[in-house]
């Protein structure tokens, strides 16, 4: 008898696990393995903020809680939220693009006394908005001891974004390639190029720390950031699709001149909230812990013949963002360029990103952009990617060339050390291209 109770609460499980609602989306929280997110102790639950990507913006989709369900040892807890009506806050999406869902998790483990919490992302698609179910695998990114509400049930989390935070409403010009050729020997040309075989991800970066707001406002901005957070690369995806983009840039002597694209970036200053259930507003409160979270949230793209390509083009002069972040680089390379020769990023790529084994690809100055509209001067030293997704060993194509006598250039990478995922259980901490950043001299 006990074997047939098992045998249909587990049926009954994986068959609701498929379900999504009618426009709407079932998320499967998983572990790194790729099993249902259950089995911490005998009294815990899950809490879980689901925001999406939006050509508006970063939208809340809502907060679920699940309760722990099961007899005695069996943990038959399915680990699913239903997420209604997508299409209220994404009516559509366009045929080569594909919007992120970033899943925010928190586990109360009353009986251990900890607090886990954790990220997971998934992308939708537009046949996704007809309904859809995604297994997320949740990365915990930190283990706390519980504090003493949340012993007795009733409380929630949540993540609030801050006042400071900025998303831009229009599209405007994101760097891709910067060359300083102030001190060059000639002229220096620079050229980039995305290809549509592969889906060109926008990845987020996200920081994590204790009071960042009052931090960020004093102190040397590098030491402040490299003191006061935790940086992880690409732990969701706002946005990708299947782009073509190519362009070249020639920089004179004694000028700064840069690649772009069109896109829109965002800055997300987000506290944590604890709050009391049935209050509302009222009955929540700060628990000092903050993230920041910068990237990419759309990009501008016309329909060509043989696909989707990306706006953009070539500007002379410095991009328009705050200069602190040249404080943010550091050298990764110093390679001798011959007269009238070049050199590819493909290799200059790979001597400043790291050693981790982790495709970056190229970081986005995004912080440098939302410190020019306002963020705290800390955050220029934040940088988002653009890379390939499952490329293996493909990176961005592109090259660097001088039109003159025999120079030195020299090729930039973060002052501060990111964390990414290296396994199940394994992460990994390096720099990253910075920029990407190349100057002559």
């Amino acid at each position: 008898m006990v074997l047939i109770i098992i045998t249909l609460l587990m049926a009954t499980s994986v068959s609701a696990e498929w379900v999504p609602p009618k426009d709407g989306m079932a998320i499967v929280l998983t572990d790194e393995k790729g099993r249902v997110l259950r089995g911490f102790s005998g009294n815990y639950e899950i809490q879980v903020q689901v925001d999406v990507a939006t050509p508006s913006g970063i939208k809340t989709l809502g907060h679920y809680r699940i309760k722990r369900t099961g007899i005695w040892k069996l943990d038959t807890t399915r680990s699913i939220v239903k997420v209604a009506n997508l299409r209220k806050l994404l009516p559509r999406i366009s045929q080569e693009k594909r919007y992120g869902v970033r899943v925010s998790v928190w586990i109360i483990d009353r009986e251990k006394g900890i607090l886990h919490r954790g990220i997971g992302s998934t992308l939708l698609s537009a046949e996704d908005l007809k309904g859809t179910t995604k297994r997320v695998p949740v990365t915990i990114l930190e283990k706390d001891p519980l504090p003493k509400p949340l012993r007795e049930g009733g409380y929630y989390y949540e993540w609030r974004p801050t006042k400071d935070s900025w998303e831009a409403k229009n599209y405007i010009k994101v760097p891709l390639l910067i060359i300083d050729n102030r001190n060059g020997k000639g002229k220096l040309q620079g050229s980039i190029s995305l290809e549509a075989t592969y889906k060109t991800e926008f990845s987020a970066t996200l920081a994590y720390g204790t009071d960042l707001g009052a931090k960020f406002r004093s102190g040397d901005p590098v030491k402040v950031l490299s003191s006061s957070v935790t940086i992880y690369g690409k732990k969701w995806v706002p946005v990708e699709g299947h782009y073509y983009f190519g362009d070249i840039v020639d920089v004179p002597t004694g000028k700064m001149g840069y690649i772009y694209i069109l896109a829109k970036p965002y800055y997300r200053h987000e506290k944590e909230y604890i709050c009391a259930g049935g209050i509302g507003a009222y009955g929540c409160s700060e628990t000092g812990r903050e993230r920041i979270d910068i990237g990419i949230y759309d990009v501008k793209a016309s329909k060509g013949v043989n696909g989707y390509i990306m706006d953009g083009g070539t500007s002379l002069g410095s991009p328009d963002f705050d200069w602190t972040f040249f404080r943010f680089t550091k050298e990764g390379l110093q390679y001798p360029l011959a007269a009238n020769k070049g050199i590819t990023l493909k290799y200059l790529l790979r001597s400043t990103g790291g050693n981790c084994g982790v495709k970056f690809g190229i970081g986005i100055p995004v912080g440098a952009i939302a410190v020019a509209f306002g963020a705290p001067t800390p955050v220029a030293g934040l940088a988002a990617s653009i890379q390939y997704e499952k490329a293996g060993s493909v990176s961005i194509d592109g090259t660097i060339k001088e039109s003159g006598p025999s120079v030195m250039i020299h090729a930039f990478k973060s002052s501060q050390k990111y964390k990414f995922k290296t396994g199940w259980f394994s992460s990994c901490s390096t720099e990253i291209p910075m920029g990407f950043y190349v100057k002559s001299g």
